[in-house]
């Protein structure tokens, strides 16, 4: 098995890398995750730590906690492609939804070049705009308020 931190090449049998000795078992579990659709909950949390956070696979009442500043996000988590880092791979489906939110097109070639730091940048830019967007969609569907009854 190769270690997902430093590449070495180690016994199947091994619990950590000997070379670096990063948890191979751990890095296993991630490997599972590949192929997996979930939903993620993101939304501004400014009651603990003031940043976007994200809930994957929430719970209703979750959903219903964060439904006017969140959003739902179903993402195919990626399999390693071929000239990218196996951690862009876990970046490039929410960007992919994101733009599809924002009825946007994804061309996968315009984010290959990026690195992992970028990538997340370009992401979290986007995240803010899908945010904006919706919540402009939300201010649309109010229903206008009722009028005054007239005065006698």
């Amino acid at each position: 098995m190769k270690c997902g931190r430093c590449g070495y090449q180690a016994d199947d049998s091994s619990k950590f890398c000997p070379e670096c000795g990063f948890d191979l078992q751990m890095d296993q579990t991630a490997a599972r995750l590949y192929g997996q659709e979930v939903d993620v909950l993101f939304f501004y949390d400014h009651v603990n730590t003031e940043k976007v956070t994200g809930i994957v696979n929430p719970t209703l009442d979750q959903l219903d906690r964060h439904k006017l500043h969140g959003v739902v996000q179903k993402v195919l988590i990626g399999s390693a492609v071929s000239g990218t880092d196996e951690n862009a791979n876990a970046v490039l489906p929410f960007i992919k939804k994101s733009l599809e939110f924002l009825a946007e097109p994804y061309d996968e070639e315009r984010f290959r070049h990026l690195s992992l730091p970028e990538l997340k940048k370009e992401y979290l830019r986007l995240f803010e705009r899908v945010l904006r967007v919706k919540s402009q969609r939300q201010e649309i569907m109010k229903p206008a308020p009722a009028p005054a009854p007239p005065k006698k």
